[in-house]
């Protein structure tokens, strides 16, 4: 077995410094516990329940492209996840089709009606 090359080691080293875990757990969604979360609003007792968030790969590319893409303009989009106790999971992003501006972006019916329709295109 070959020695680990140094991209190897300096991944490894930042995964154990950044608490970095490979794990597929993250996408399993369960709709009830979810429904359960959401009824349960714990955010309400403690405004500052919510401590973490995790971005999977492919929604941080899709928000980094996106932001690209908008060059010296605003750029307006939405992201899909769930909650897993003080943690946001985000699982994907969407760019909306908007205009921008310098100082602004408008989302007007266009937008409202392709967001409800990747929504409700998206599995649950």
């Amino acid at each position: 077995m070959a020695p680990p090359s140094t991209e190897q080691m300096a991944q490894g080293s930042f995964n154990i410094s950044n608490d970095i875990v490979e794990t597929d757990e993250v996408f399993r969604y369960d709709a009830q516990e979810q429904k359960a979360i959401l009824n349960a609003r714990p955010w309400k007792q403690d405004p500052h329940h919510f401590k973490k968030i995790r971005i999977s790969a492919v929604a941080l590319i899709k928000m980094v492209m996106h932001a690209r893409s908008g060059g010296q303009y605003e750029i307006m989009g939405l992201m899909q996840g769930k909650l897993d106790g003080d943690t946001f999971v985000v699982l994907d992003a969407f760019a909306l089709p908007v205009v921008g501006t310098e100082t602004r972006v408008n989302a007007a019916n266009e937008a409202n009606e392709f967001m409800i329709q990747y929504i409700e295109s998206s599995p649950a």
